[in-house]
């Protein structure tokens, strides 16, 4: 499979530049995309097993919508799987790791523009992978990078609906609390943590739908 093609194509249904329910073209996608249909094939393959695309007979191939009850799903899992990789991370993370945390921490608080909604994303999804690899468990690693995927359209919509500055402090907030709790290497702490940024994201994804 060719991956950039892949993460192409996921980045743009990710930040919502494919719509969900959107329907795709294989043929139009490898036009724009420069690419034969294969590789363009090869990747919508990957991404239906990831629940972002449905490939249907005589209905073509569509964004997934966003499902309320499966997100909640989501979360539940991100719930144990994040806070055993915070358990793990507290005794594995090393000087360097959370020096790359506190770089992310100020380059975070370093955004003003409120147009930088892409900026912000990438600072998260990299303090999460230093994280994440933190743990040293691959398996945790990868269910937790999918599973945080599959959120990730949900953020993109409520950018809409608050304040955007609103957004970078949290994001602030959550990584400078883990940078301490991590630094006392205790498992409990850094677990009840991570548990309690995930139940943040479920009562924000219950309001969002239930306004909506």
């Amino acid at each position: 499979m060719n991956g950039s093609i892949y993460e192409q194509i996921k980045q743009r249904i990710l930040c919502l530049y494919y719509e969900p329910g959107q329907r795709l073209s294989q043929k139009e996608l490898a036009a724009e995309l420069g690419v034969s249909q294969t590789p363009i094939r090869e990747a919508l393959l990957r991404l239906q097993y990831e629940k972002f695309v449905s490939i249907l007979p005589r209905t073509g191939i569509r964004v997934t919508k966003i499902d309320f009850k499966e997100l909640k799903e989501v979360y539940r899992s991100r719930l144990l799987i994040e806070g055993e990789l915070g358990r793990l991370s507290a005794r594995n993370i090393t000087d360097e790791q959370l020096a790359e945390m506190k770089a992310l921490l100020v380059a975070c608080r370093r955004i003003k523009d409120g147009c930088a909604r892409e900026e912000l994303v990438v600072i998260d999804k990299k303090f999460r992978s230093v994280l994440f690899k933190a743990a040293n468990s691959l398996t945790l690693q990868e269910l937790a990078e999918l599973l945080y995927d599959q959120t990730l359209r949900v953020w993109h919509l409520t950018f809409d609906t608050t304040d955007f500055m609103s957004e970078v402090n949290i994001e602030a907030e959550e990584i400078e609390e883990t940078i301490k709790s991590l630094s006392q290497r205790d498992p409990d702490i850094v677990q009840n943590l991570r548990r309690k940024v995930i139940m943040t994201w479920i009562d924000r994804l219950h309001r969002y739908f239930t306004r909506y």
